[in-house]
């Protein structure tokens, strides 16, 4: 996957992005959000080299319950592969 496939498939996912340009005009970020019922998946772009993403829950109020930091297409794979709140994996209950 390169990180376009990535985005493409965050967005298909039903992700909205924004993207954020430093005081010289040159994008420094882009940002997507996807909201669940009582969470709020996030990931922040700052290049191919460096993303980072997490669910944040609203009680109590913006608490991480995942976190991933690394290159963005493996961020934007890990994000992809995470499960919606509440649903169970092998490895036990989703956030």
């Amino acid at each position: 996957m390169t990180p376009e496939e990535g985005l493409h498939a965050l967005i298909a996912r039903g992700f909205r992005f924004q993207h954020i340009a430093g005081p010289d005009g040159e994008l420094t970020i882009i940002v997507g959000t996807y909201g669940w019922p009582e969470f709020c998946d996030r990931i922040e772009i700052h290049g191919e080299l460096e993303a980072s993403a997490a669910r944040t829950g609203s009680e109590p109020a913006g608490k991480a319950v995942w976190r991933r930091r690394g290159d963005t297409v493996s961020v934007i794979a890990a994000l992809l592969a995470l499960p919606a709140p509440g649903v169970s994996t092998v490895d036990g209950p989703a956030a």
